[in-house]
């Protein structure tokens, strides 16, 4: 794909993103759909939506139209515009199958650690037995 492309944002049905993907390079559409890895293979990083690639000037109304795209994302009436620093963003993480390797380096942190959890417990029980419960 050319730099004087222009990629647009396709929401589709409901685990569909494959069919889209393949439907829309039927239509000679370039199509990015990055995955990661997923407990059963690989999953699309971006549920339901895919990057659609095409040359400047052409005509898009079939995009709406084909097997397995819900619609084109759109803001304000405007079909959205996705710039193409995004696009190469996202291709720099890619590998050659299409995968995103994200950073492992930032841990995963629950909703609440143990500590927190047991506080909430406890005022929770309080406030059922009738205390009054004031957090500072």
């Amino acid at each position: 794909m050319e730099r004087d492309s222009e990629w647009k944002l396709v929401y589709t049905k409901v685990n569909c993103e494959a069919w889209s993907e393949a439907n829309l390079r039927n239509q000679g559409f370039s199509v990015l759909m990055p995955r990661v890895h997923a407990r059963n293979g690989f999953a699309p990083l971006f549920p339901r939506y895919l990057f659609v690639g095409f040359e400047a000037g052409r005509d898009t109304r079939s995009l709406n139209n084909t097997l397995g795209v819900r619609c084109v994302v759109s803001f304000g009436g405007r079909d959205a515009r996705v710039p193409q620093s995004v696009i190469d963003e996202i291709r720099a993480r890619m590998d050659a199958h299409g995968v995103v390797h994200l950073d492992r380096d930032t841990p995963r942190q629950p909703l609440f650690d143990r500590r927190a959890r047991e506080r909430v417990r406890t005022l929770v029980r309080l406030a059922q037995a009738g205390f009054r419960v004031a957090i500072a």
